[in-house]
């Protein structure tokens, strides 16, 4: 079952840019369903039509887009749309335009804006703003005495100039990767990367290393044996796939319009850069090489530069719908 936003959990209000039109806005509380399953937020206005879908609209989540002109030929119009103050990129799809919207796991609590500007839509204020409120969030935390032993060779800073040096190469080639841009390259809904799924650690799980605070955690590890078959979670192109000095033998697949999954920690890499790849195609193996202490996948993602929980983009239901 997936939950209506029937009058949205949403606040959606006018943003106008002369003072005298700000003051006769008006904002709406909207209410919504508490069913299990995503949010599906509608809305219809006079001139096109609005679908939003997420899991939930917290920290580190996606929103599906998808704005669906009530006239056809209003689809080559010239249209701009923002989240959260940064562009976003749009994709024709049969009569509608989608996208993706991610919310950083470091979004400060309150109002997060989506601004649609277009002629067309609003011919007299040429835009519009929807406000949507986060939802609460608390990532784990793991105790100090659940820290997690590792190799002294991947928290300590005193290292040969051989180990740095392959350690900046590594960094390089990741954000040559995480630059790359392309057109969309799938229409279906994601998929999971094994084919037996056992959670075992959340994203942005915040745990020590060998005493040391460490980042938080910027995926979802998923266990399995190693050998495990390791699938690509949706269509694209390979932009990353080499051993590298914390991921170990590491796969970047670039989906297109800024939006990236990665695997981590693989036993065996079976697919080269440039390569295209179908969803649940077989791109390498579970392992335990890098920074880790046991057979496992960690599988990440990242939109325009975000990082979000790979599950939620897995959740979506809508992108294989047509209008």
């Amino acid at each position: 079952m997936v939950r209506y936003f029937s009058i949205f959990f949403i606040i959606l209000f006018f943003v106008q840019a002369v003072p005298a039109e700000s003051r006769e806005n008006k904002k709406k509380s909207l209410k919504h369903t508490t069913s299990s399953g995503n949010y599906f937020v509608k809305k219809e206005e006079k001139n096109f039509s609005l679908l939003m879908e997420a899991r939930r609209f917290g920290r580190g989540e996606v929103i599906f887009l998808r704005l669906t002109p009530k006239d056809k030929k209003w689809i080559n119009e010239s249209y701009k749309v923002s989240w959260l103050g940064k562009d976003v990129i749009l994709t024709k799809r049969e009569n509608s335009m989608i996208a993706f919207l991610p919310i950083s796991p470091d979004t400060p609590a309150g109002a997060m804006t989506l601004e649609i500007v277009s002629k067309i839509f609003f011919v007299k204020r040429g835009q519009k703003q929807y406000q949507i409120i986060l939802e609460p969030t608390k990532f784990q935390v793991i105790k100090k005495n659940q820290q997690i032993k590792v190799d002294e060779k991947f928290v300590t800073k005193e290292l040969p100039k051989e180990v740095l040096d392959f350690i900046q190469e590594c960094k390089n080639a990741k954000e040559l990767a995480f630059s790359k841009s392309s057109q969309l390259q799938f229409q279906k809904n994601f998929k999971n990367p094994l084919d037996s799924i056992y959670i075992t650690s959340k994203f942005y799980v915040r745990r020590d290393y060998n005493n040391k605070q460490g980042r938080p955690h910027g995926g979802v590890d998923f266990r399995g044996k190693t050998g495990t078959p390791v699938y690509a979670i949706q269509d694209g192109t390979v932009v990353l796939a080499q051993k590298t000095y914390y991921e170990g033998n590491f796969t970047i697949i670039d989906h297109g319009n800024k939006i990236f999954s990665f695997y981590m920690h693989q036993d065996e890499i079976k697919v080269k850069v440039g390569e295209q790849v179908k969803q649940g195609q077989q791109i390498g193996t579970v392992g335990t090489t890098g920074m880790s202490t046991g057979p496992h996948l960690h599988l990440g993602a990242k939109i325009n530069g975000v990082l979000v929980d790979p599950l939620s983009l897995i959740a979506l239901q809508s992108i294989s719908e047509s209008n």
